[in-house]
């Protein structure tokens, strides 16, 4: 009998070599400099590599360094990483209307969705019983005990707190069996509000104390937010380390408030950005639960209880105002990062929440993505699709030891709070956010249906998020990345008729086509058409100057 290790598949073909591979590669790049024409390069500076194998990762063709369940959790925290009934569908809802609200929340928890995030519903002036019955109307017909609510209030978590757990009372609903958020992140908050003095976490850390000793596993009080730093335009590392420094924060009030670092931990999960690039959007997961377990170890915690707790949101930054059925496919690319890569729940906003359109195609759209990914792909069939994708494994190992010089950074700087009041934190991200916006305007950062291939009959956009009125006082303003290009736009959509030019393609389709198709892109993303450019093409300059109307 043969053990799975000594099976070699293609063990009769001579095994290549790196240097023979390398020799085959210049002979293509015929003297171009390999690492310019095949090294890539994060905004954190890390080097994406052609070509990955087992040596990168282990010095040698074994199995993967670790596996779902082992500490620190680079490939899940629980034991059938993420395989089916592990992945959380989370659908995010607001609004004042609360009949339309429950119709929504009902809607989508028939449709597949598995728990409810709720953004405010209610104006803060409101007293503790119109907040309770505002949120019974909300959840009217909700059954309490199999979906759990999440709160997304921001500085009102108190009040939705004892909104939501006079609910669960109401419903019978033993404290042990309760399950939801109370979204508290005084931290988070305080970092978009422009103000410098540092927010006082007591009445968060008492209602997290109060959580801990009353209810079981399934509710938790604090919420660490990745978003508000990714959507400015950090990078990964930063994001991990800021959203890392926070729950570090959070974490020293607990244990000084008497609670146990195993408990203190079950009291905080943290929400992270899923993006576009889906190899970033695992690795960053895999490598924000390999830190946070190092931190809890520091700590003293338990093997068990080292595991991080994250939701995955598509961010809003990828999403344009224009052409947003290609958000959909943005969202797609999102969703699919974030559940290879492990996260417990997944949010995916609706194609057109860019312009605070939360409609029922949107919707629907949003939580048949999850069904489509998991159920017809077959991705929550398989535990850990990213398992032993050494590039995967690399990039995460690589990005967790960026993450962490960070966060050692913040440390020495005194810390989440310090950085946030002293502006440090906000200079960061907006030096790497001039380095996104320098790809992104000259197309190196190719946005599909905005720098490349735009459709110029795509009507403007009904409302905007862009929060211009806001960037003097938020350090953290929502930067979304096809903003400078739908500007143009919509300047060039104010005239009673839309800046031209006149493309003269010269020669046959096979000479011009290419080069006219970049020059079509390239006007259009701006609002300017390319008018005369058939694509026959022209055969003299006569030709020329008759379309052109010079004859």
């Amino acid at each position: 009998m043969r053990s799975e290790q000594d099976v070699s598949l293609g063990a009769e073909f001579d095994r290549p070599t790196r240097e023979q591979w390398l020799t085959l590669v210049d002979k293509v790049l015929a003297g171009a400099p390999f690492e310019r024409k095949l090294v890539s390069h994060t905004y954190d500076d890390l080097a994406i590599q052609p070509l990955y194998t087992a040596t990168n990762v282990t010095g040698s063709a074994t199995a993967p360094p670790s596996f779902p369940v082992d500490a620190p959790f680079p490939r899940g925290r629980s034991a059938t990483g993420g395989a089916v009934g592990e992945w959380d569908i989370r659908q995010h809802h607001a609004g004042t209307d609360l009949a339309a609200l429950n119709e929504a929340i009902l809607t989508d928890l028939a449709g597949g969705v598995t728990s409810i995030e709720l953004g405010p519903i209610i104006s803060t002036d409101r007293s503790a019983a119109e907040t309770e019955e505002a949120l019974g109307r909300a959840l009217q017909g909700v059954h309490l005990d199999l979906a759990p609510i999440c709160l997304d209030w921001g500085n009102q978590y108190d009040a939705g707190a004892l909104a939501l757990e006079s609910l669960w009372e109401r419903a019978g609903i033993p404290a042990s069996s309760a399950l939801g958020e109370f979204g508290a992140d005084p931290l988070g908050d305080w970092s978009t509000s422009g103000n410098a003095e540092v927010p006082d976490l007591s009445d968060a850390l008492t209602l997290a104390v109060r959580v801990a000793g009353r209810y079981g596993d399934g509710v938790a009080a604090l919420r660490v937010d990745g978003l508000h730093y990714a959507n400015a335009g950090a990078s990964d590392a930063q994001e991990l380390a800021f959203a890392t420094a926070t729950g570090i924060a959070y974490l020293r009030g607990l244990t000084q408030s008497g609670l146990s670092i195993d408990v203190a931990l079950g009291q905080i999960v943290f929400r992270l950005a899923a993006t576009t690039d889906q190899f970033a959007t695992t690795a960053k997961l895999r490598a924000a639960r390999r830190m946070w377990a190092r931190v809890a170890q520091a700590w003293g915690a338990t093997p068990a209880a080292r595991g991080m707790r994250i939701q995955a949101v598509t961010a809003l930054a990828y999403y344009s105002q224009r052409d947003v059925q290609v958000n959909t496919l943005r969202a797609t690319l999102a969703a699919f990062g974030a559940a290879i890569g492990g996260a417990d729940s997944v949010t995916v906003l609706p194609f057109g929440a860019a312009s605070g359109i939360w409609d029922k195609a949107g919707c629907r759209l949003a939580r048949n993505t999850h069904i489509i990914l998991a159920e017809e792909s077959g991705l929550g069939q398989v535990i850990d699709p990213a398992g032993g994708s050494w590039f995967v494994e690399q990039f995460s190992e690589d990005l967790a030891a960026k993450g962490w010089e960070a966060l050692q950074e913040i440390e020495r700087r005194g810390g989440i709070g310090a950085i946030l009041a002293s502006g440090w934190a906000a200079a960061e991200v907006e030096r790497t956010w001039h380095r996104r916006l320098h790809n992104i305007v000259r197309r190196k950062d190719a946005l599909t249906g905005v720098s490349e291939f735009p459709n110029l009959t795509d009507p403007a956009p009904p409302a905007s998020l862009d929060a211009s009125s806001d960037r003097q006082t938020n350090p953290f303003p929502l930067r979304r990345h096809s903003a400078p290009f739908e500007h143009l736009r919509d300047a060039a959509d104010l005239p009673t008729q839309r800046p031209s030019v006149f493309l003269a393609a010269l020669g046959p389709l096979s000479a011009h086509g290419p080069r006219a198709q970049f020059a079509m892109n390239f006007f259009a993303a701006g609002g300017i058409a390319a008018e005369n450019s058939n694509g026959e093409g022209f055969n003299s300059a006569a030709e020329v100057a008759a379309a052109f109307g010079l004859t």
